[in-house]
């Protein structure tokens, strides 16, 4: 796997113990995460368009750990049925596919829902193949009505600064070739998101969300 498809170790030791061509590709890789990491901090400054910056942080976020799909979703509590709103959304694979404008309920029936309502973050290495005692499913309709198939999905919750969830950060298939994904190679080029991931993840959200809340404050948002 190359540094641009995200290879990443999950330990110092097991980072002494790769050969010195490996040890060059892992530094190569965080090298580039280190810049993409900067340049999206610059972007919290220059960026004054929330839905530009949004778009900005997810094609990042998926570029740093090569995702082929990601959304940001964010929670409207203005009318009676809460909901869990797509605000951007990209997919390498169907490039031209938008699911702006679309909700779920904030409720645990969904996976973006769940993490929504409960706060926790999910790592699921197969969004079709759950653990029985679940308490949120995938909805398979979705895939089959975009022809798509999500398999490794790792969402986590955006806090404000009062500790209220107020959206949702998700990707989508963490590839280990840059290419469109199929039904019929997902398998075999997808892999499940590492511990690193979910860091990373958590940390890019958090920065979302207080640019969110400052769009918010300033009456900048959409």
């Amino acid at each position: 796997m190359t540094p641009e498809l995200g290879w990443q170790t999950e330990t110092s030791e097991a980072l002494s113990q790769l050969s010195p061509q490996l040890l060059v590709e892992q530094v190569d890789y965080y090298k580039c995460l280190l810049d993409d990491l900067l340049a999206l901090a610059m972007s919290l400054t220059n960026t004054k368009d929330l839905r530009a910056f949004l778009e900005l942080a997810l094609s990042s976020t998926r570029k740093m750990t090569a995702s082929d799909a990601g959304s940001i979703y964010l929670i409207d509590r203005s009318t009676s049925v809460h909901t869990v709103c797509f605000e951007v959304s990209q997919n390498d694979s169907q490039p031209d596919r938008s699911l702006v404008n679309f909700a779920v309920p904030l409720n645990q029936d969904s996976i973006v829902g769940y993490v929504a309502l409960t706060g926790e973050t999910l790592n699921l290495s197969d969004a079709h193949a759950l653990p029985d005692n679940a308490e949120y499913r995938h909805h398979k309709t979705f895939d089959r009505d975009i022809e798509y198939r999500t398999r490794s999905v790792l969402a986590v919750p955006m806090f404000d600064s009062q500790k209220r969830t107020i959206g949702v950060f998700q990707l989508i298939n963490r590839k280990v070739q840059d290419v469109s994904i199929t039904l019929e190679n997902v398998h075999e080029i997808t892999l499940s998101y590492s511990k690193f991931d979910e860091k990373l993840l958590r940390a890019i959200a958090s920065q979302v969300s207080l640019y969110i809340e400052r769009s918010q404050l300033l009456g900048q948002f959409f």
